[in-house]
């Protein structure tokens, strides 16, 4: 799949940066680190469906998500990072570079992290195909999040 959206730069900015710590976060196991790289929509998604698939009653979700010393929030980031897990095997989340990110307008932009990336500052040739993970971004009170019902920006024509 080609990456949605247009460069402003060749060089990795801060939102491929902030998309490589969140799959670094999930990566290392660091879930509270994943879980605040998220955009609020898709952390109120996330509690959406873990809340339904569990019939567990939304308020108390709600407290589980936004209290990390709350009984059900382990759990919680344990069916987060199954989820992202499903999409993303933890063997492609080593390795990962940082390539220039494509912007679909300046609240939102996909990062791409290329696999295979194992020398520090190791640069893709211009045109090179690269296999990696595309991961849609939203900038959200002045800061990158990922956003995963982002996705809806990858059929927009750019």
């Amino acid at each position: 799949m080609r990456v949605p959206g247009r460069r402003l730069n060749n060089s990795p900015d801060e939102c491929g940066n902030q998309a490589g710590r969140f799959a670094e976060a999930i990566r290392d196991h660091h879930m509270d680190r994943a879980w605040e790289l998220l955009s609020k929509e898709s952390k109120g998604v996330r509690q959406g469906i873990w809340g339904t698939e569990n019939k567990i009653d939304l308020q108390l979700v709600y407290q589980a998500a936004h209290d990390p010393s709350h009984p059900m929030y382990k759990q919680m980031m344990e069916d987060f990072r199954k989820a992202v897990l499903k999409y993303w095997p933890l063997e492609d989340l080593s390795d990962l570079g940082v390539a220039p990110t494509s912007y679909i307008d300046a609240d939102n932009a996909f990062a791409f992290l290329p696999f295979s990336m194992t020398n520090n500052h190791e640069l893709a040739e211009k045109g090179t195909v690269r296999n990696g993970l595309i991961i849609p971004m939203f900038l959200e009170e002045g800061i990158w999040k990922v956003d995963l019902p982002g996705w809806r920006h990858a059929w927009i024509d750019t």
